[in-house]
């Protein structure tokens, strides 16, 4: 028990030390993403749907956790709060699977690895990836729970429920899941286990209804169901079709995560020693191993799919190497098995490889964010609660201070590109559900009655509209000759051109501000 405490503290005070350089003390400013998440969450706060009233293509559970961690502290010290118990929970879950997979110091010394790694691929946090970790975590517990299990199915329904839940922040996300679904569908080829295959994959499916059912219920009442699935899924299959899947993508991930997919490769050996090894034994370890080997290319391809090279769409990565990890140093013990007979002498060794791979590779990472953790103590404790957040000492700040001064309380400001984070820390809400552009970007899309729409609500509100998409690869800016490519956006281009004029760039020249011609 006491052992089990020690580690769980451990565990909590790297998961402090891995956040807090992103801790808004250290990041006032949200990145792009992040302030989307944010500005929906404080629309939720006030009454708003997601979908309807706001539109984005992510699953709907980032926008309430934003919502929450707001509510809890008014400000985005809840979110950061909530990114530490969600990451909390996905290394006691990892290490609770790992623990059960192998032995607890392969567990302690792969949960401590893949956390180190982390930070490379973390990106500012705040994301769909970074929260589903737990419950991509927690499917590996419950599967080798339900493995073990010669009765009930409480395990498999949990597993259903944990992909509902990463489904419901990000599609891609349940791979995991995937590989267990398939392990599964695998099983009903055996007379003996049929029948209880087939329960367990109702059990999963029961789960997984059971939460997407509510979901659907709660925005069908709130008349947002079609406006969801046109943004998660509609608009998600024509981004993903802009880009191709890249292997500049997926060498990009093995050099983001520096040790640990080295460290991964390795494992794989491990696994296919595994495999040769209990081959004929044809039980759970077994099984285990294949469900693992089945999910490399899965996790791999469904992270990859948008051609996209995002940091933070590598966090999916981080279980799939926890795991391959975890048969290295189970492929470490197996040779000390067989070639050090003494059992003293055996277990030394032991140690010193799962804990040589941690000094080796994931104290640094985690030791050189102390200096961060203790000062971030210091600031709270001096202030006696979390410190207001500072923007003057940020180039963004800039930009908060011109909306600022040149706005009042009650206008809104329609950011052209997706810079949504500055509505949301200068209170100034965007004067259409279109919180950022996007949506104009994308052929095959856009349609003539968003276009409407959104003239519409310009009109109508007459928005300050800064043209933030200087440095976005996604869209074009607001005078470029792009858009002749996608007439239906031109005309809504060409409406702002006549209705507005370029009244000034703000330094260093990413925004550019249009104001009404006739203020």
């Amino acid at each position: 028990m006491k052992q089990g405490f020690l580690v769980g503290l451990f565990l909590l005070l790297a998961v402090l030390a891995v956040l807090s350089p992103i801790a808004p003390l250290y990041e006032p400013v949200p990145a792009r993403d992040q302030g989307v998440y944010l500005y929906i969450g404080q629309q939720i706060l006030d009454g708003k749907i997601p979908y309807r009233d706001v539109w984005d293509h992510k699953g709907p559970l980032v926008y309430y956790i934003d919502a929450l961690g707001l509510w809890l502290t008014d400000s985005t010290w809840g979110v950061w709060l909530l990114e530490v118990f969600f990451l909390f929970l996905a290394v006691v879950f990892g290490f609770l699977a790992l623990r059960m997979a192998f032995d607890p110091l392969t567990a302690f010394s792969s949960s401590v690895l893949w956390l180190a790694a982390l930070p490379r691929v973390l990106d500012h946090g705040n994301s769909v990836e970074e929260y589903s970790l737990p419950f991509q975590f927690a499917a590996i517990y419950f599967f080798l729970r339900a493995e073990k299990a010669s009765k009930g199915y409480w395990n498999d329904w949990l597993i259903g429920i944990t992909a509902a839940l990463a489904f419901s922040l990000r599609p891609n996300n349940i791979g995991i899941h995937l590989a267990i679904g398939l392990m599964l569908a695998a099983v009903l080829f055996s007379p003996k286990e049929r029948i209880r295959a087939f329960k367990r994959i109702a059990a999963a499916a029961a789960g997984a209804g059971s939460v997407l059912i509510v979901i659907a219920i709660y925005f069908s009442a709130h008349r947002a169901l079609g406006d969801l699935f046109d943004q998660v899924f509609v608009f998600n299959y024509f981004y993903s079709k802009s880009e191709a899947f890249s292997w500049q993508a997926l060498t990009k991930g093995f050099s983001s995560l520096t040790f640990l997919t080295p460290l991964g490769a390795a494992g794989l050996a491990g696994l296919v020693g595994f495999l040769h090894q209990y081959w004929k034994e044809r039980d759970e370890k077994l099984r285990f191993a294949l469900f693992v080997l089945a999910l490399i290319p899965i996790q791999l391809y469904l992270s990859l799919m948008s051609g996209r090279k995002y940091l933070h769409y590598y966090i999916a990565w981080l279980p799939v190497l926890a795991l391959l990890v975890g048969f290295l140093i189970s492929w470490g013990q197996e040779w000390l098995a067989k070639n050090v007979p003494d059992s003293r002498r055996r277990m030394v060794l032991n140690t010193l490889l799962a804990g040589g791979l941690i000094l080796a590779f994931g104290f640094q990472p985690i030791f050189n964010r102390i200096p961060r953790l203790t000062n971030l103590v210091d600031a709270i404790r001096r202030n006696g609660t979390f410190p207001a957040l500072d923007y003057s000492a940020v180039e963004q700040g800039a930009y908060i201070e011109y909306i600022l001064s040149h706005t009042q309380r009650g206008d809104s400001v329609l950011i052209w590109g997706n810079a949504s984070v500055y509505n949301f820390l200068t209170g100034r809400e965007s004067p259409s559900r279109f919180v950022y552009t996007y949506a104009f970007g994308a052929p095959g899309y856009v349609s003539q009655e968003m276009v409407d729409e959104l003239m519409r609500d310009i009109a109508e509100k007459k928005p300050m509209i800064i043209d933030a998409a200087t440095e976005d690869k996604t869209i074009a800016r607001l005078d470029a000759a792009a858009w002749q490519d996608l007439p239906v956006t031109q005309a809504l281009v060409r409406f702002i051109e006549e209705n507005y004029m370029q009244a000034d760039v703000v330094a260093p020249g990413r925004f550019r501000i249009w104001i009404p011609k006739d203020d």
